[in-house]
């Protein structure tokens, strides 16, 4: 018989010295065992679409176990009740974990426009984050009409600059995803890019790409020749 508790024990298992570095370094959200990735994922394979275990696992509060649970669940994220998902939907959890869930559950869903919706109208910036995310999604799914780019491009250029920092983050992400995906708004979203001048000054790592929008731009679209 499945335990959460001998769940919780393969995955403190497999805890290793780099990761619980790495996630003390980056101030990670506690309680975690440092799993890497990959051991998170081999251990949800036996465990993959029993959506019965998400919410368990999930309110363990333990960071691998809320990865873990996004992985059983990401094959039939529109099989998760919308209980399940406010649930999973909270503030306290690790901006990350939030992140991934955004990405593998809530963009998956047939009614993920429904969830960006709900996400850009509450009131906490982590909230509005993972909505910025999905439309960005969205646009880069090249469904958008000229009339939703033109609203969303100025938004974007009113309050790029001042809005929260986690919000901020995926609205720039949002930008790039237009300007990329639709050739007539390229040269808009380029001029709104140095304009705002949001990330300009970001130290990157040799061979990262910037976030500062005009170099993230032109990135992805040398990566596209």
């Amino acid at each position: 018989m499945i335990t959460i508790p001998s769940i919780l024990a393969a995955l403190e298992a497999e805890s290793h010295a780099g990761t619980l570095k790495r996630y003390e370094k980056i101030q990670e959200t506690k309680p975690y065992y440092g799993v890497p990735m990959g051991a998170i994922s081999r251990i949800a394979k036996p465990y993959i679409h029993q959506l019965e275990l998400v919410y368990p696992l999930w309110e363990t509060k333990i960071l691998e176990a809320q990865y873990l649970a996004i992985q059983i669940a990401k094959g039939r994220a529109n099989q998760l009740t919308e209980e399940t998902i406010q649930s999973c939907l909270d503030d306290t959890v690790s901006q990350n974990v939030l992140d991934k869930f955004a990405n593998l559950i809530l963009n998956k869903r047939s009614d993920a426009r429904k969830w960006e919706d709900w996400l850009l109208q509450s009131d906490g910036p982590v909230f509005q984050r993972l909505g910025w995310a999905l439309k960005g999604s969205y646009f880069a799914s090249k469904k958008a009409s000229s009339k939703e780019i033109e609203e969303t491009l100025s938004t974007i250029e009113t309050h790029l600059q001042t809005v929260a920092e986690p919000i901020q983050w995926t609205m720039n992400q949002c930008l790039v995803e237009i300007a990329v995906a639709y050739p007539d708004y390229l040269e808009q979203g380029l001029t709104i890019g140095r304009t705002l001048a949001v990330y300009a000054d970001m130290k990157v790592p040799k061979g990262c790409t910037s976030a500062y929008a005009p170099d993230w731009i032109e990135a992805l679209l040398k990566r596209k020749k």
